[in-house]
């Protein structure tokens, strides 16, 4: 890990971690339902914007949102995501930004799909249900490559469900900023436990509610049997470097290493967790969300 440069937050997230911080935004209120209001009217204020003139098509049902581009490449994959919250919060709406900016650079389809919310419900009914979905399209989409992909939890969710629900159907999965180890608590839990857009005791409640689901299924991304890795498709991995979960994420980028996986790695220096949800006003974060574009879904 020594390779990857460990630089302070960007000036643009700087900014917002000091607005944040005067204005004494908390982690929690003692209310789950106005923590998730709370949280999804920040990203709304500070991350995103109205739906831009862009000619992409949005299709929201039920279970999932298809964004469309203006211009779809017939070559390209559909893309199916997972998104993150600690299977807590948010919901595909506060994604659409980016996952605007997705499909428009890779001229491709991205679903995205919706979930039952922890603790209400169990991970296993909320994994239940996305596997359900998932494995519907893939069904309706026939022989056109699949990229399944997520971020956060989500990254953890694609992993699992590429391995032991849909094996062999993916021909890449994309993690962005992924919990990878429920177990462990490494140094950039405490470099970056608090004030950097997910705090680690945040964090520490979401681990509570996953740990039993993944360790009923002897689901470690850390210790994968050799069946798993021998279907483990090609792998895009994301980390963000001012983010509790970036050692974990370095720490399995050189774990796989040793295994002979073929891993494709991007790492942002300066950028914290969440960043990607920030890409519709920030343009540090729209900027990585076109990298991340350009290089993790290609190939």
């Amino acid at each position: 890990m020594s390779d990857v440069e460990v630089r302070a937050l960007n000036v643009e997230f700087g900014r917002l971690a000091a607005a944040r911080k005067i204005m004494a935004v908390r982690s929690s209120t003692g209310s789950l339902a106005d923590d998730r209001v709370n949280a999804e009217r920040w990203i709304s204020r500070f991350g995103s914007v109205d739906e831009p003139d862009d000619g992409a098509s949005l299709d929201a049902g039920t279970d999932s949102v298809i964004i469309r581009p203006a211009r779809e490449d017939a070559a390209a994959p559909y893309v199916l995501y997972i998104h993150g919250g600690g299977m807590v919060y948010y919901s595909t709406a506060v994604f659409r930004p980016f996952l605007r900016d997705l499909a428009n650079t890779l001229h491709a389809p991205v679903e995205a799909f919706e979930y039952p919310k922890a603790p209400e419900h169990t991970v296993e009914e909320a994994v239940e249900r996305l596997g359900s979905h998932i494995a519907a399209r893939c069904r309706e989409l026939g022989d056109r490559p699949l990229v399944l992909a997520g971020d956060s939890v989500g990254g953890l969710l694609s992993l699992y469900l590429s391995l032991r629900v849909l094996p062999g159907v993916f021909s890449r999965i994309v993690l962005i900023y992924p919990v990878l180890d429920l177990g462990t608590e490494r140094e950039s839990y405490r470099t970056f436990g608090e004030g950097y857009f997910l705090d680690s005791g945040a964090m520490r409640l979401f681990k509570s509610l996953l740990e039993p689901f993944f360790s009923e299924r002897a689901f470690d991304p850390f210790a994968l049997p050799e069946g798993d890795l021998a279907r483990l498709p090609a792998c895009s991995l994301v980390t963000a470097g001012c983010d509790v979960l970036r050692d974990e994420g370095l720490a399995w980028r050189e774990h796989l290493a040793d295994r002979s996986v073929a891993l494709r790695h991007q790492h942002f220096p300066d950028l914290p967790h969440d960043f990607c949800l920030y890409a519709g006003k920030l343009d540090s974060a729209r900027s990585a969300v076109a990298e991340i574009a350009r290089t993790a879904f290609q190939g």
